[in-house]
């Protein structure tokens, strides 16, 4: 299946599995005690951080950012 798809849908399809694992990796270790409520805020905020970083790098794509920092955002609203 992967064999089927271009470069770019390629890399789409690897940071959206990271991506996944990543979003229910946190709520899990929080889960098990590994990481505090507040250890996992500051993850969220941490992210944050280094997309608006990046963007100041990368302006060509701003709602690229925009919607990956309503979607941290999102999160640290929901806990």
């Amino acid at each position: 299946m992967t064999d089927d798809l271009d470069p770019v849908e390629s890399i789409i399809a690897s940071r959206l599995v990271t991506s996944a694992l990543v979003a229910s990796l946190i709520p899990t270790l929080v889960e098990h005690d590994v990481l505090s409520a507040q250890d996992a805020r500051e993850v969220y905020e941490h992210a944050l951080l280094l997309i608006e970083m990046k963007q100041d790098d990368d302006p060509a794509v701003p709602r690229i950012y925009e919607a990956a920092r309503e979607l941290i955002e999102a999160h640290l609203r929901s806990e």
